[in-house]
Order: structure tokens, then sequence, then C-alpha cells
């Protein structure tokens, strides 16, 4: 059974629903997700607090799931990563993620493991394939193997919101107030099955 990790950031709850869809993704076929919250560590609380959505999110998130660390990746056979776009590159809390990693880059712990991204924007050219494929480039350096959504999922040939062969996308509006929908949902699930069914193909 593969294990796939899948560490998110979530601001208002929309790439958490997501994460929540790529790991039934994982589970349809028959591996094991592991989603987790990176936390944020950048923001003061007082700043935090003022906002009642965000406040109640990073408290959810925060109790609900284990914290993100960068020593799990190395015991899981692939990862997906999700977070909000900020400005066409990932929001500054998954870039810090990342940024940890580099006693991973040194021994290795990641190359040949299969990796993909999913993020959120305000809007349908809010950035979310440039910062797919920003986050590509890291991902690179540390010696994974990119997954996408192939055109075997039909619906990215008509979804009309977020999505794309480069991953799973939402549009949540300029208030981050709408949820994700069904097509953007299907998406995240096609590519958790991806990422898991080719996550235990590489351990055979």
């Amino acid at each position: 059974m593969a294990r796939i990790y899948i560490p998110f950031y979530s601001r208002y709850g929309n790439v958490e629903t997501m994460a929540g869809a790529v790991a039934e993704g994982v589970e349809a076929a028959g591996g094991e997700p592991i989603v987790a919250y990176v936390g944020d560590p950048i923001t003061p609380e007082e700043v935090i607090a003022k906002d009642e959505r965000w406040l109640a999110t990073h408290t959810r998130c925060s109790t609900k799931y284990p914290l993100a660390t960068v020593e799990a990746l190395r015991e899981v056979d692939g990862i997906a990563f999700g977070a909000p776009t900020r400005f066409g590159n990932f929001v500054a809390q998954m870039r810090l993620y990342f940024d940890r990693m580099a006693p991973l880059w040194m021994d290795g712990s990641l190359i040949g493991k299969p990796g993909a991204v999913f993020t959120s924007s305000a809007s349908l050219h809010g950035g979310q394939e440039s910062t797919i494929i920003a986050s590509w480039f890291p991902m690179i350096h540390l010696g994974m193997l990119i997954v996408g959504v192939p055109y075997s999922e039909q619906l990215l040939l008509t979804t009309k919101t977020g999505g794309s062969p480069y991953g799973p996308g939402h549009i949540a509006g300029a208030m981050g107030d709408i949820p994700p929908d069904e097509t953007e949902l299907a998406i995240c699930r096609t590519l958790g099955k991806r990422i898991a069914e080719i996550a235990e193909k590489l351990r055979q």
C-alpha cells in the first residue's frame, strides 16, 4: 500500500477541502493518505485572531491534523503539496516548508518519489498554473518525479473553474468564500488516485 503525504496550508478552508478530496483519490487507488497541516509560524497570532474565518480555519486545522514535518517526507512513497496562490507562487507558509527540506536534498531522501501540487486562487487568472509550475522547481532539485493530471480526466476539457493538466485548482473568489465545486474536487480525486497508483508501481 503506497503511503501518500498531503501537506497543506489553508487560510479559509478551501485548500483543506481539496486536500480531503486528494486523500479520497488516494484511498480509491488502495493507497494510504496522510493529510497534515503545515501550520503558520509566520503570521502573528494577534493578526489571525482579527479575522474570524482565518482563526476558525487555523484552529480547526491545528487540532484536526498532525503538524506537517519535513522528516515525515522520508517515510512516505509520494507527496501532494497544497496551498493557496499568492502573486503566482505558493503562500509563504508553504515556501517556508520547502525551505526546510535542505537536509532531504543533501541526503537524497526524495529522489525518485512522485510529487504533485494543488492550489487555489481568488480568480481564474490568479496564477494557479504559475504557482504549480513554480513549485516544480524545488521538487526537481529534490529529485522528485512530477505528477500532473492527464487528459484522460475528461473534466479538463469542460471545466469553467479551476484545474489544468498541471494540477487541480480552485477559484475561491475575492473574499475566499466560494467553496470548491464538484468538478474541482473530482480533479483533486483524480490526482490523488494517479499519484497513489504511480507510487505503488515505483515500489514494486
